[in-house]
């Protein structure tokens, strides 16, 4: 069930903050990830839950896979041509499981990014925060961090947060030269559902 939820509410004034917030309330989530750039495109299903458990079955450009890490093993297991075939153990870091941007699985999760997002505002500059925007019709709070990182490195977070829940809709990363790096985005999002017991098991 995607969330279609809006807010009358004040905008927050520690926006990052509340988000972080919420997120540590959360036993875990999934939704529908977006993701172009220069270095390729993703779409996929992505499913977290606490300790760390991920999920991604991949929709492009590889239909088909599935990929589970899994924080007891600390390892990544995947299926490259779905779950009817045979799977193979890789560590977090293999270029296989890892995204075109480099992120990897078992750092993937929306904590991470508010965390990283967070220090960089502590260093950096907060040119745009609380700015009121609509993302596919919800209610959101648009802000832009600055920090300082070089060339092909992310030195510009636009973060679009849901009012009403303060996750996060819309993120685009770009260097200090102004070249756009990344541009996600996180629909259909289902807050705390209920896994099977082998979801990330499977």
């Amino acid at each position: 069930m995607a969330l279609t939820l809006t807010s009358s509410e004040p905008l927050n004034p520690e926006p990052l903050k509340e988000a972080l917030a919420q997120f540590e309330r959360l036993d875990g989530y999934r939704l529908t990830l977006r993701s172009e750039g220069p270095d390729g495109n993703q779409h996929l299903l992505y499913a977290y839950r606490k300790p760390g458990l991920v999920r991604m079955d991949v929709l492009s450009p590889y239909a088909g896979a599935v990929i589970v890490y899994r924080p007891d093993s600390e390892e990544v297991r995947l299926w490259p041509f779905g779950l009817s075939w045979p799977s193979v153990g890789l560590s977090p870091d293999h270029p296989l499981v890892t995204s075109p941007r480099g992120h990897r699985v078992d750092k993937s999760d929306v904590g991470v990014l508010l965390r990283k997002v967070l220090q960089m505002q502590q260093t950096g500059q907060t040119p745009v925060q609380n700015e009121e925007a609509q993302i596919s019709g919800r209610a959101a709070s648009h802000l832009v961090v600055l920090g300082p990182d070089g060339p092909g490195e992310v030195a510009r977070y636009e973060l679009w947060l849901d009012r009403a829940s303060w996750f996060p809709l819309k993120v685009v990363s770009s260097d200090c030269r102004g070249n756009r790096l990344e541009t996600v985005w996180l629909e259909q999002i289902e807050l705390d559902p209920v896994f099977s017991d082998n979801f990330f098991s499977p």
